[in-house]
C-alpha cells in the first residue's frame, strides 16, 4: 500500500528559531512556506479553529521533505524538557550528511547541543556508517548520518 515517504512533520514552538537551525545551520532549503486554516485543516487535525504556519524543507533532493508546523491556534504544550530518547513517542529525524566530523565541529561552534561526538557503527547492517545525535531549538533529537565512503 505505501509507495514512499512525502514528509516527516515536527511541531515547533518558534518557526524563526527552527528555520535558523534547519535552514541556516543544516542547509535545507524552503520549498513551501504558507499559513493554513479552515474547515479542511480543522477536520484533518481534529482541532476546531486551527491556525498554523507550515514550512516544507527540502533536504537537497526533493521528497521526502521535513515539514515544520507552528500552531498559532490552539497553542500546544511545550515539548517536555525531560524527554529522553527511550520515551514512547519521542521523535527523532535522521538526516544524511557528507562530512559528519566537519558538520559536528561547525555546529558545536554554533552552540548546538550534542549527546556525544560522532560515533562509528561497528557492527550490523549499518557497519561503517557514522552517526551523532544533536537537539533542535525545541529539544527534538536530530540525528546526523554519514554513509561509508
Amino acid at each position: 500500500m505505501v509507495t514512499g515517504i512525502h514528509h516527516t512533520s515536527l511541531v515547533v514552538s518558534d518557526m524563526e528559531k527552527s528555520l535558523r537551525f534547519y535552514r541556516d545551520l543544516l542547509g535545507m532549503t524552503v520549498a513551501v512556506d504558507t499559513p493554513m486554516s479552515g474547515e479542511m485543516l480543522d477536520q484533518e487535525v481534529a482541532l476546531k479553529g486551527a491556525r498554523l504556519r507550515v514550512v516544507e524543507l527540502n533536504p537537497g533532493s526533493g521528497p521526502p521533505y521535513v515539514e515544520l508546523l507552528q500552531y498559532y491556534a490552539p497553542v500546544g504544550k511545550p515539548f517536555p524538557a525531560d524527554a529522553r530518547c527511550c520515551d514512547t513517542g519521542m521523535p527523532h529525524i535522521a538526516l544524511l550528511v557528507a562530512d559528519i566530523q566537519a558538520d559536528y565541529k561547525r555546529l558545536l561552534k554554533e552552540k548546538v547541543r550534542f549527546t556525544a561526538p560522532p560515533q562509528f557503527v561497528d557492527a550490523g547492517a549499518f557497519k561503517g556508517c557514522q552517526t551523532v545525535y544533536c537537539y533542535d531549538p525545541d529539544g527534538i533529537v536530530v540525528e546526523l548520518w554519514q554513509m561509508p565512503k
